[in-house]
Order: structure tokens, then sequence, then C-alpha cells
């Protein structure tokens, strides 16, 4: 297991407050000046900690062997200093830390084994040549609360794992998407091209051969098919245009809230002929991004379209936009017919679409490559079908 980035500092902190605490502890519990060797020992055992960490690979820091290395050695570090001081009755949270810092390991088989070592060590730290055991029931409470906490720990490590590897695939996944967009947009342009002039031929022709044959009430009919299918096909092209030409961008600074008031201008008609009422919060405050303000329009636009298409009549979408640890994030949530799990793993496909009869499939998927252009992502949430959906419009703030 290789660490995160950022692990180094994480695990720097945790001992340097460590064995600080013990250091304080020595020097605080300790009656008499005549230990420098143990005093020694402790600093020397500081300093020794901090340069592991400090100077080993990244690599060497994701490996278990070190990990479990480092959670005993404090856990020995603790037993000792307890022992010199005579104080381990009273301060055995010291433990704790020990249980509670192994857990950074993030992996619930070393910090069971970290954890129950620690526990041995704290009994052992007990235990006295003439009379053993200790009987204060305190003292085996303690050992019973340091199990619990392990085990505590343990389940909320198993979680937090399972979560950061559902969104790493997650991520990974949305990384294929962005990827298959990026190829899909350099060609869609050429393709939409050589495809635009042949259904400008067949709805010339279609439209030519209705007027000739006005009486021909069937004919009429099929035409008029052909005339509505062309029209689809010419729409997709469009989108296929669109998707083309993101891979152009015209970078400025500007106000997130620009196109985003744009786009929920251009929202309204279709709203008020669906009775849908859109609400909107946050625009006051500034939102600087460096982007194309034209692309950025287009994203919040398919997102807004799709809140749109979700709900039926009379329904309601609200949008918000805040911004938080670098980043501004526009929120668009309805109360539609929601999206089941599998398709939540699929929404982003170019040419996907859960809207039978309508939809390129391509409104997504451009939002999310545009977003991507701009260093940042689109994420969705819904709780199942029926419960509607959220969609988060993420770009960095400049």
């Amino acid at each position: 297991m290789i660490p995160e980035p950022g692990k180094r500092p994480v695990y720097f902190a945790f001992q340097g407050l460590f064995m600080a605490s013990l250091l304080l502890l020595f020097v605080y519990q300790t009656r008499t000046a005549t230990q420098p060797a143990h005093l020694a020992a402790v600093a020397a055992l500081l300093c020794g900690s901090l340069a592991l960490v400090r100077l080993l690979p990244e690599r060497t820091l994701g490996r278990w062997w070190f990990q479990a290395g480092l959670f005993l050695g404090d856990a020995a570090a603790a037993t000792l200093v307890l022992g010199w001081t005579g104080s381990s009755a009273d301060l055995f949270l010291i433990y704790l830390l020990i249980v509670f810092g192994s857990a950074l390991t993030r992996s619930p088989r070393q910090h069971l084994a970290a954890a129950g070592i620690t526990l041995a060590l704290y009994l052992v730290s007990g235990w006295r040549p003439v009379t053993g055991w200790p009987h204060s029931p305190e003292f085996w409470l303690r050992a019973v609360f340091l199990a619990a906490s392990s085990a505590l720990m343990t389940i909320l490590g198993r979680d937090f794992r399972r979560a950061q590897d559902d969104q790493r695939r997650r991520y990974e996944e949305r990384l294929v998407s962005v990827g298959r967009l990026a190829t899909l947009g350099r060609v869609a342009g050429e393709v939409a091209h050589r495809i635009k002039g042949p259904l400008t031929t067949i709805s010339v022709n279609a439209e030519v051969l209705a007027h000739k044959r006005p009486a021909d009430k069937e004919a009429l009919k099929e035409l008029g098919e052909i005339l509505d299918e062309v029209e689809r096909c010419k729409s997709i092209l469009k989108d296929l245009l669109d998707l083309g030409r993101i891979e152009e961008m015209d970078e400025a600074l500007l106000d997130l809230h620009e196109p985003l008031r744009a786009a929920l201008k251009a929202a309204q008609t279709q709203a008020r002929r669906r009775r849908v009422r859109v609400s909107a919060s946050g625009l006051g405050e500034g939102m600087r991004v460096r982007g194309d303000a034209a692309l950025l329009r287009e994203a919040l636009a398919a997102l807004l379209q799709n809140a749109l298409e979700a709900v039926g009549d009379g329904g309601a979408v609200r949008v918000a936009a805040s911004s938080a640890e670098g980043f501004h994030r526009v929120e668009v949530r309805d109360d539609g017919a929601g999206i089941s799990s599998a398709d939540l793993e699929r929404i982003f496909e170019p040419f996907f679409t859960t809207k039978r009869g309508s939809g390129s499939g391509l409104g997504l998927s451009s939002a999310l490559r545009i977003a991507a252009k701009h260093g940042g992502t689109v994420e969705a949430e819904s709780e199942g079908p029926g419960r509607g959906s959220r969609f988060v419009l993420l770009i960095p703030a400049a």
C-alpha cells in the first residue's frame, strides 16, 4: 500500500505530538534528577522517530512493516516511560493515543495487530515482580476501554477505507469517461461537417416532394416523419459540433455568476412552459474563475436542461452557488424522476440517456468535459428512482 500524497506530514505531526507527550510525561512525573540516561533515551526516541518519518522515502512510509514497527515502537516507548516513572495506572491514555494513531494505516489488520500488542504492553506495564497483576478494578476497566476503543477504530477505519476505495474507483471511471470525451471531441467536428451536407439534401428533397404531391396524405405523413428525423439528427450534430468546440478554449478571468445568470435566463422559457419553479441562491458573492465563459454557460445550461427534463410539470429546480476549499460550486437539484444506481454509474457516458425517444445523451458528458478542461469536475448524486437528483459543477477559484 502506497500512502496518499500528504501522508508524511500526518505521520510527522502524530509522532511529534506523541513523543513530546512522552517527554513531558517523563519530566513531570520524575521526582529526582538522577535519571539523565533515561531522559537522554526519551530525547533520542523523539529525535529518531521524527528523523525516520522525515527522511524515509514516501514508498517506505506505506509499507506494512514500517507502519507496524512505528506504532509498536511507540507502544514500547510508552511502556518504558510509564515504567520508569511508575505512573502506568494514572496515565494509561498514552496507550489510547497509539490505538488512535495506528488507525492512520487505514488497514484493519494492521490496526488490530498494533492495537492488540499495545493492549498487551499496557497489561505488562501493570505487572510487578512482587505483587503481580494489579487488583484494582480500575486497571482492568482501562484495559477493557482500550480493547473497545481498538474495535471501534477498526470498524471506523474499515468504513472509511471502503468509502475511500469507492471514491477512488469513481474518480478513475470519471477519468476514463473524460478521456473518451476528449477522443470523441477531436473527431466530432469532422464527422458532423461531413454528415451535415447529406442531411441538408435529404431535408430539401423531402420538402420539394411534399410540395409536388400535396394531395397524397400518406406520402405527406411519411415525408413529415422524414423531416422530423432529419431535425433530430441535426440536433445531435449540433451537440457533436459543440463537443468538438470544447477542445478550443478561449480563457479569461471572469465571474462564474455571469454564465450562470445567462444559463438561468435561457432556461426560463422552458420552465414557464412546463410550470417548473426555478429558484437560485448564492448569486451575490463574487466567484472569479479562469476559463471560457461560453463553454461554462454551455455546461451550466446542460445541467439545467437535464433538471428541467427530469421533473414533471409543476416540479421544482433549485440552483445554489457557493465557494469552499479553493473551488466554486454550482449545485443543481431537482425533485424529479431520480436516477437508479446502475444508471448513475453511466450517467456521464457519451450518448447515454434515460429519456426514451428524446435527448442526444451528450449534454451531461459535455458538461463533464467542459469542467475537466477547466480543472474541475461534475458530481452526480441520487437516492434512487422517484427521489430527485443533484448535480454539482466544481471549478477551481482563480
